[in-house]
């Protein structure tokens, strides 16, 4: 009884630790109107608006323009490092990601920077941007 029991107990835990590293989901941030769905273990994603076969995943709302993640560089249990390019494949931009219960968290790595608008202006987007399930 005592094994059996056991076992039941790291089943759950290995589970819930999976759970937790899975990287897909779709997520909003209220606050700035920002919403992104990810798959990264899996190319299936169709981007709404687009003719693209499929994609990791797409980023919408108040920025400058749609940026689709194209390219999984890294990942592993505690973050992914993914390409993400603008819609207009004028610009690429690498972030690096990091899933939790409560959310995803986005980092701008180098190079361009993904931009927020309002109204008819640019601003610039908090770092990390967090994005609730």
């Amino acid at each position: 009884m005592k094994k059996t029991l056991f076992l039941l107990m790291a089943m759950a835990t290995g589970l819930k630790a999976w759970a937790q590293t899975e990287y897909k989901g779709t997520f909003y941030n209220k606050e700035l109107n920002i919403h992104a769905k990810l798959h990264l273990e899996a190319k299936d994603i169709p981007v709404p608006g687009l003719e693209l076969d499929s994609c990791y995943g797409y980023l919408q709302g108040n920025l400058n323009g749609s940026w689709i993640i194209m390219r999984v560089k890294s990942l592993d249990k505690e973050k992914a490092v993914v390409r993400a390019v603008s819609e207009r494949g004028a610009d690429a931009q690498d972030l690096e990601v990091r899933m939790s219960e409560e959310g995803v968290s986005l980092k701008q790595v180098g190079g361009t920077y993904i931009k927020g608008v309002e109204g008819r202006k640019y601003v610039k987007l908090p770092k990390p941007l967090f994005l609730p399930r």
